[in-house]
């Protein structure tokens, strides 16, 4: 066995190991603009590879400005990593129509098959896996049903040229179909769009929804405000603590730890990626506002209190 010492030109560190570090697994994480979730998801990952994996060396380049600027650091990494991690719904996006050399994953994303960058989740094909927040909208319309008495018709609220509020937009249509649900929606790309929107539908619908995009989850409460009589629910928690009723969320930290745990299955025990499904939280949140339940005099079942994250201002 070959002893390798390696002392920085500072003399201020020694690395021991067993191997060249050449042999090294290397990875790149990147990902195009600001993003809380995205932070999130990366805080999960790093602790899921300390624990399953350290020895795999990370490279970052965070809050890219374009997509121009992702696509010539994932070229040079093609030829200089054994993989990449690429984070938000832009570049999920963006992989549908440009095929990675490399295992690939994704994460902090809606649905990748909607955003074209595969065609199944189960046994995705290519060099493409990982995670993504997307939650089955069958699931939470069934909750959305149980708490708002007479659901029989919705707005949908998304931002436009969001990557995903296409995917929002597609599934909550076909849900809506499959349940009898009159199906409105809005498209907004400012606070104003999205108050008009309110407006417009104020009394015509049963509830509004807010679709999982920035734009609309930051500014929820001054939203909410043209409308306080009208169930607002949501595809993210943060409208519910300003004032929405309810709505479901992934755990971005454990979605960063599953993430990790599919990056090793691929790169270190060499699993095919088709065997590597894109994974979701299997036991996501749903949150109730009670102050907001109780102004617009609803009785959460028991059932669903039990189960749900009761935010109480």
């Amino acid at each position: 066995m070959r002893i390798v010492v390696r002392i920085t030109v500072l003399g201020l560190a020694i690395v021991f190991g067993t191997t060249s570090l050449t042999n090294a697994t290397e990875i790149g994480v990147a990902w195009v603009g600001k993003s809380g979730m995205t932070l999130r998801v990366v805080k999960g990952f790093e602790k899921g590879i300390r624990e399953l994996a350290p020895e795999i060396r990370i490279e970052y380049r965070k809050e890219l400005g374009s997509i121009d600027e992702l696509a010539t650091i994932v070229d040079q990494w093609e030829k200089s990593k054994q993989g990449i991690i690429l984070l938000r719904s832009n570049a999920a996006k963006w992989l549908g129509k440009n095929p990675p050399a490399i295992p690939t994953f994704i994460g902090g994303c809606n649905h990748p098959v909607y955003l074209g960058a595969m065609k199944s989740l189960e046994s995705p094909e290519g060099n493409i896996t990982g995670v993504t927040y997307y939650l089955p909208m069958k699931h939470q319309f069934k909750i959305y049903k149980a708490i708002v008495p007479n659901l029989k018709s919705i707005l949908l609220l998304l931002e436009e040229g969001h990557p995903g509020s296409e995917v929002d937009r597609e599934e909550t249509k076909k849900v809506c179909k499959e349940m009898g649900i009159t199906y409105n929606e809005k498209y907004c790309s400012s606070l104003e769009d999205a108050t008009a929107a309110v407006g417009e539908y104020s009394g015509k619908v049963s509830a509004i929804i807010f679709g999982n995009q920035a734009l609309l989850f930051d500014n929820a409460k001054e939203i909410i405000k043209k409308a306080a009589k009208i169930p607002f629910l949501s595809y993210t928690s943060r409208p519910v603590k300003a004032g929405a009723l309810g709505g479901f969320v992934s755990d971005d930290f454990k979605l960063g730890r599953i993430l990790a745990k599919s990056v090793v299955e691929v790169l270190i025990e060499k699993k095919p990626i088709k065997d590597v499904p894109v994974r979701v939280d299997p036991n996501p949140k749903f949150f109730i506002n009670s102050q907001t339940a109780e102004s617009l005099g609803i009785e959460i079942p028991f059932e669903i209190l039990e189960a749900a994250e009761i935010i109480e201002k």
